[in-house]
């Protein structure tokens, strides 16, 4: 699942969202940030829920000395599910992009959650209720 494609799709699903309307935009891209990081957290727990180290992580019988499963560690937030060998290597098993994408979903919403407030604010100063 290394793949970049997915991440391009899940991006251009995200955009369907954004409206090119004057006064829209920001509202736009924040509900293609939370689908786009929506998707991705998803896509990024499934591989951690279901990566099974018995299946994922096998002993290595065919290099000598024989390399044997050490350790399996995965966490929920950054997504992570990472096999270790006793000789050092180690795999993870969640894509490469899941969480810088969703990273970046993350600051696109925040980003826009706080122009929003900064607009609001200036309109309340001018005294506008609209």
């Amino acid at each position: 699942m290394g793949s970049w494609i997915l991440a391009v799709l899940f991006v251009g699903f995200g955009l369907a969202f954004v409206r090119v309307q004057e006064g829209r935009r920001l509202l736009g891209l924040i509900k293609a940030s939370i689908a786009t990081g929506t998707l991705c957290y998803l896509l990024g727990w499934a591989q951690v829920h279901f990566a099974f180290p018995s299946q994922a992580c096998p002993d290595f019988f065919d290099r000598r000395p024989i390399v044997h499963f050490d350790r399996y560690e995965d966490g929920a937030f950054p997504l992570h599910a990472t096999c270790y060998w006793d000789n050092g290597e180690q795999k993870e098993l969640v894509s490469g992009w899941v969480n810088p994408l969703l990273f970046t979903c993350m600051a696109v919403f925040t980003g826009c959650l706080v122009t929003l407030a900064v607009l609001a604010y200036r309109r309340y100063r001018k005294g506008h209720t609209r």
